[in-house]
């Protein structure tokens, strides 16, 4: 495997690894529409021209479990007709939105044949919920990240046969990732994380939120260049409602969350991962203010990660502008997938004894 200078991964074609290093902001892509809902026919009976309308009316009709002491746990479950894996794919959120930001994500890779799982409780649940929860309170003394971990390991325990699942995880999304596979490794296959959170060494609050506002003008001003200003209008709208959301669901939470996130490091327990067996690809962009792409490669040398995507992206783009972020995710999954069996393969082959 060689790492190229500017992050990515190139791998022989023979190996069937993927070589993707994507510049999404030069891509003129038109978003798909998911409004005027019509009475959908029955699974196995959907013509490919209703399929996004299929999959959409899933995703507008999340299962609610309930929990003990009045608490649910809502959860997205979008299940395409043909599915290219068994093992379905768990998206994790980034700070200050809900799965309503991802929806053209999750409607894409459902698309892709790939069954998407997104947990809606912002602030996560009561950890007291989950089993175990002595053991993760050992490895994740922080009460907030905690709850949000244990929302991602509950899915687990409510969705009957769900042994296994492939993670993608956008910023703050990713530090949940890697302690709730930290905690239950059998039940993790392959994490792609975008932009994670937790990979540029010690920061501090007032740092983050100076990125932050850096990357939402150069959003603004990429999708205005892109897109026109009445997209631009109507994306930065959405995006804010995931924030408002938050806020209205736990503004200390919400305001805590920062502290936590910038406080928190997860590229040392990448190895722990990997070492079970997790096979682990970051996707991250050249021009994200939120965590930059220095202080991220500092943190990622040769070794650490099965495969790292450079692309010309700020921090939000895999919802901004999430067409060309969904043929990165699949294919990645595919790679670290490929890697997998070629390791299968590769290992040696353990002789039974006749009894």
């Amino acid at each position: 495997m060689n790492w190229l200078p500017n992050g990515g991964v190139e791998e022989s074609a023979k190996n069937n690894i993927i070589i993707l290093l994507t510049h999404p902001h030069t891509m003129s892509i038109e978003m798909p529409s998911y409004e005027n809902k019509q009475t959908l026919p029955p699974k196995g009976e959907v013509p490919p021209e209703k399929l996004p309308e299929y999959l959409s009316n899933q995703f507008d009709q999340p299962d609610k479990f309930e929990l003990y002491e009045g608490e649910t746990l809502s959860l997205r479950d979008i299940q395409p007709e043909k599915v290219k894996t068994e093992v379905p794919l768990l998206i994790l959120k980034g700070w200050g939105t809900t799965p309503d930001n991802y929806k053209a994500n999750i409607i894409g890779l459902a698309e892709k044949g790939r069954r998407v799982l997104a947990v809606d409780n912002i602030h996560g649940i009561n950890a007291e919920q989950i089993e175990g929860v002595k053991e993760a309170r050992e490895l994740v003394p922080d009460e907030l990240l905690l709850n949000k971990v244990a929302a991602t390991l509950k899915v687990f325990e409510v969705k009957e046969g769900l042994d296994q699942v492939d993670v993608v995880a956008h910023s703050e999304g990713a530090i949940h990732a890697i302690f709730a596979a930290l905690l239950r490794p059998e039940k993790f296959r392959n994490l792609v994380l975008v932009d994670p959170a937790g990979m540029v060494g010690e920061n501090n609050r007032e740092q983050t939120i100076k990125g932050a506002a850096l990357d939402i003008a150069l959003q603004i001003a990429r999708l205005y260049k892109r897109e026109g200003a009445l997209s631009t209008a109507k994306k930065m709208s959405s995006a804010s409602m995931g924030l408002n959301k938050a806020l209205v669901a736990g503004p200390k939470e919400t305001w805590d969350s920062i502290g936590t996130i910038t406080k928190t490091q997860i590229h040392e327990l990448i190895g722990t991962l990997r070492e079970q067996g997790i096979r682990v690809s970051i996707v991250h962009g050249v021009d994200d203010k939120f965590f930059s792409m220095d202080d991220v490669q500092k943190m990622t040398k040769s070794g650490t990660v099965d495969g790292f995507y450079s692309t010309k992206s700020t921090h939000n783009e895999i919802y901004l502008n999430p067409k060309p972020f969904n043929a990165l995710i699949d294919s990645s999954l595919d790679s670290l997938e490929a890697l997998r069996k070629k390791e299968e393969e590769k290992a040696p082959k353990v002789a039974v004894a006749a009894a």
